[in-house]
C-alpha cells in the first residue's frame, strides 16, 4: 500500500457507523466493504471501495482492478505495537484511546487519492491527523480546504475521469 494516512482520535471520539462514514466522505456512491465485526465499534479494520464500473461501465477498461481503503483500527496491545515500531514514530505527546490507519492499495490513480482523503477528512475536525511521506507529517487545514467536494468527484465517477 503506498498512501497512507493516521488519525489520532481524540479522547471518547467513537468510530462512525459505516454508513455514516461513507456518506459523510462520499455521498451516495455504491460500495463494496468488509470488516471483521458486524459493529462498526467492535472492528479492528474496514476495507472500503467505490464501485466505480457501477457508476460508468467504462472505469472496467480504465482500471484493471478498483483499489481498496483499508482502514484499521488500533486500540490496546495493536496501538502499542504499531507505535513502538520505530519506522512509524508520531509525534503524539500521551498514548491515545484509538489510532486510525488509512491505506489505499498500490493500484489507485489520483481521483483514488481524492476519495481517500475524502474519507480520513471526516475525521479532521477535532483529531489530529497524519500522513506517511519518509515520515509522519502532520496534514495542514489547507489540504483539507483545497481537497474536491463531493459533488465533484462524484462528476468525475460519472463522466470516468
Amino acid at each position: 500500500m503506498n498512501s497512507q494516512y493516521v488519525v489520532v482520535l481524540e479522547q471518547g471520539t467513537v468510530f462512525p457507523q459505516r454508513e455514516l462514514l461513507i456518506s459523510e466522505a462520499w455521498g451516495e456512491v455504491p460500495v463494496s466493504y468488509f470488516q471483521d465485526q458486524e459493529i462498526s465499534s467492535e472492528c479492528t479494520f474496514l476495507d472500503l471501495k467505490v464501485n466505480k464500473w457501477e457508476i460508468n461501465s467504462q472505469w472496467s477498461s480504465q482500471q484493471d482492478s478498483e483499489p481498496w481503503i483499508r482502514i484499521e483500527i488500533l486500540k490496546g496491545k495493536m496501538l502499542e505495537d504499531f507505535l513502538q515500531n520505530k519506522e512509524r514514530l508520531l509525534p503524539v505527546d500521551d498514548l491515545p484511546e484509538t489510532l486510525l490507519v488509512f491505506e489505499l492499495d498500490d493500484a489507485g490513480t489520483e481521483l483514488d487519492d481524492m476519495l481517500l482523503l475524502r474519507l480520513v477528512s471526516v475525521f479532521h475536525n477535532g483529531s489530529k491527523i497524519y500522513r506517511w511521506c519518509d515520515g509522519f507529517q502532520e496534514v495542514s487545514e489547507d489540504a483539507f480546504a483545497s481537497m474536491l467536494t463531493k459533488h465533484v468527484i462524484r462528476e468525475r465517477l460519472i463522466k470516468c475521469k
